[in-house]
């Protein structure tokens, strides 16, 4: 069945007076919903109107169409209150089930939080005292490079000392060597026979005993 202009334009006003009206009840049950509520709780808050609807002709050609009941008032009225639904026992439940499962999630997280700064306090604790150590073991270290050192030196000072010893004994040694050649020949001269020398000989003889004599007994 085709429908002509006026038909069409009076169906649209049906239509458009059907939205208005459920626009007006929605934006008012959207104002009376809580936190926390998805479109199924709004639906659930729409008023529920009566009301009869009468089909009219609206053409010669015969064609109907139904309007609502002009007496019904719109929602969004001034003065008109929507009659708001009551929530059942299950919502309620379903909303305390909700806020203990947001609780026990809070809790949940609360102790991983404090889990993981307590792991965090603890890992922070041993990392200070491995460096601690460390920094110990390098003070020691340090302590004994330094004590290692000072024996290292004394005992370069002492080897020298020593070496120096050993030059003084070689070079007494090698003067004791030299006087005591000096002195066999020494002892030598004054032992020599004289009897057999001249005069002169045995004078400068006698000279050469004086100096012997005087060197080793003055």
């Amino acid at each position: 069945m085709t429908r002509g202009v006026v038909a069409c334009k009076k169906r649209w006003y049906k239509i458009n007076k059907a939205v208005a009206q459920f626009a007006g009840c929605y934006d008012q049950a959207s104002r009376n919903i809580r936190s926390g509520s998805n479109a199924d709780d709004i639906k659930d808050q729409l008023p529920t109107q009566s009301g009869g609807s009468k089909r009219t002709k609206v053409s010669a050609t015969g064609a109907y169409s139904s309007s609502s009941n002009p007496e019904t008032p719109l929602a969004d009225e001034l003065g008109v209150d929507s009659p708001v639904r009551p929530q059942g026992s299950k919502k309620s439940k379903r909303r305390g089930k909700g806020k203990a499962q947001m609780s026990e999630d809070f809790s949940e997280r609360k102790s991983s939080v404090v889990k993981k700064l307590s792991l965090m306090e603890d890992i922070k604790n041993v990392r200070e005292k491995e460096l601690m150590e460390r920094e110990k073991e390098r003070e020691e270290e340090k302590e004994h490079r330094a004590k290692m050192m000072a024996i290292k030196e004394k005992e370069i000072q002492i080897q020298a000392a020593m070496k120096e010893q050993e030059l003084q004994t070689q070079r007494y040694i090698k003067e004791m060597e030299i006087k005591a050649k000096e002195r066999e020949m020494d002892m030598q001269i004054l032992n020599a026979d004289t009897s057999t020398m001249s005069e002169k000989r045995r004078a400068l003889h006698e000279i050469a005993c004086e100096k012997i004599m005087a060197k080793w007994f003055t």
